[in-house]
């Protein structure tokens, strides 16, 4: 705790990346003094007498200053930061609760300078302070984001994104990824300060330090949201060498991962169609995905026979038998499109499998949520409630304006009969009205 002050009050900021302190009892200029005079103890037990009396003599010329100058409180600030890097590697050490109370009044005074470049320049020096040194890594990604809560949101990015990067390095991105479900509000607030080449950037490494984490899935959303941003631009800009790589990334988390089976988005990206336009080998992975959105088993053993190169146990080949599964599944949703039954011998014969085994691929379709629906043993059937829709194009359309139309024929027909219904029920109690 700062010298002569009682145990800070901390309270939880709603969808605040952390808390921050709230020194209720003591003014400002009393908490700048009590603050010096702590950093003073501590410069004296770490440096020696003479690097304790250097602190002293200039924190009392800029705080004599603080008058004359409007309480321009910049030079004070200047004077802490510039003391503040020897706390983290501090022998004995420092204690956390002592720093993150000193931190709290340094972002307290960074909030007094009225300079506006200075301001900026200050923001900066405690991002580069907070997230420069290895030591005390947990601390100094609260401290990180303290400051977050500090600033106003349109220009939170900056601290934003010093955030991820110190998480990532020091191997505590875990304890941010729970705040990005936020991303897309604050993206929102920070729009007024945030490029479209921000946003790229932005998705593009949390993408990397997901994947860092084992979480695939999460990483390829984010490639998804990069690849978005992309739309409407130029094929040179596409075909950049970054962004290529990106692209290719995209389409093998798209074909590697089970839970991706939805490629008629993927392939209308304009990275994507850039990518096939290109000589390289990877637009046969633009291929792949094509037979993904809309081929069949066979069409998958053709094209595994004409790129074999693309297939093997190498990191960076893909595996032909977790692409088998796939297609197996999407075929049978095609299969089961707009039936109410099939058999399970047509389901063996669209899979290329036998009989004997064609259950556990419409129990795993099921499981996956490919289809809806259960297998009557019996009668050697699948019953279909529902299916995954592969494509939704002119035929999809047709499909369905045809179902809208029986369904709207089948209400007619409804109103109709209630129609009649009241109408002889009306007829009926007046011939009894006039018999009586």
């Amino acid at each position: 705790r700062i010298a002569g002050r009682a145990s800070p009050h901390w309270r939880v900021r709603r969808s605040a990346m952390t808390t921050f302190i709230n020194y209720s009892s003591v003014g400002d200029d009393d908490a700048t003094v009590q603050g010096a005079e702590w950093l003073q103890r501590t410069i004296l037990q770490q440096q020696g007498p003479e690097a304790e009396q250097e602190f002293v003599n200039k924190f009392q010329e800029v705080y004599n200053a603080l008058e004359s100058s409007r309480f321009d409180y910049g030079p004070v600030f200047d004077l802490f930061v510039e003391h503040s890097e020897e706390l983290f590697h501090a022998k004995p050490e420092v204690s956390a609760l002592d720093l993150e109370s000193f931190f709290a009044l340094v972002l307290q005074t960074l909030l007094q300078i009225e300079d506006q470049d200075h301001l900026e320049r200050a923001v900066q020096t405690l991002c580069d302070l907070f997230s420069g040194g290895s030591g005390q890594a947990e601390l100094r990604l609260r401290l990180l984001m303290m400051l977050y809560n500090t600033w106003t949101p349109p220009t939170r990015y900056r601290v934003f994104k010093r955030i991820l990067e110190h998480a990532a390095k020091t191997e505590l991105f875990d304890q941010v990824v729970g705040y990005l479900e936020h991303l897309d509000d604050w993206m929102e607030e920070w729009a007024p300060v945030l490029t479209v080449e921000d946003k790229r950037e932005l998705h593009c490494n949390i993408s990397s330090y997901m994947r860092a984490m084992g979480k695939r899935v999460d990483a390829f959303q984010h490639l998804k949201k990069y690849s978005l941003l992309f739309q409407g631009e130029s094929s040179e800009a596409c075909n950049a060498k970054p962004v290529r790589e990106v692209t290719i990334q995209l389409l093998k988390d798209a074909v590697q991962l089970p839970t991706v089976i939805q490629f008629d988005d993927i392939l209308a990206y304009d990275t994507v169609k850039a990518l096939a336009t290109t000589k390289t080998d990877h637009k046969d992975l633009v291929d792949l995905c094509k037979v993904f959105l809309s081929g069949t088993v066979n069409d998958l053993r053709d094209f595994h026979t004409k790129n074999k190169k693309l297939f093997g146990d190498k990191e960076d080949q893909l595996s032909f038998e977790d692409t088998m599964s796939k297609i197996r599944l999407l075929t049978l949703a095609t299969l089961a499109h707009g039936r109410a039954e099939i058999d399970l011998a047509e389901v063996a014969a669209a899979l290329e499998e036998s009989e004997d085994n064609v259950e556990p691929w419409v129990v795993r379709a099921i499981s996956e949520g490919v289809i809806d629906g259960r297998i009557d043993q019996l009668n050697r059937k699948v019953l279909v409630k529902s299916s995954f829709q592969r494509t939704f194009e002119k035929k999809e359309w047709a499909f369905l304006d045809t179902k809208l139309s029986q369904w709207i024929d089948n209400l007619e027909n409804v109103i109709v009969f209630i129609g009649e219904q009241k109408a002889l029920k009306n007829s009926t109690m007046g011939a009894l009205a006039g018999a009586s």
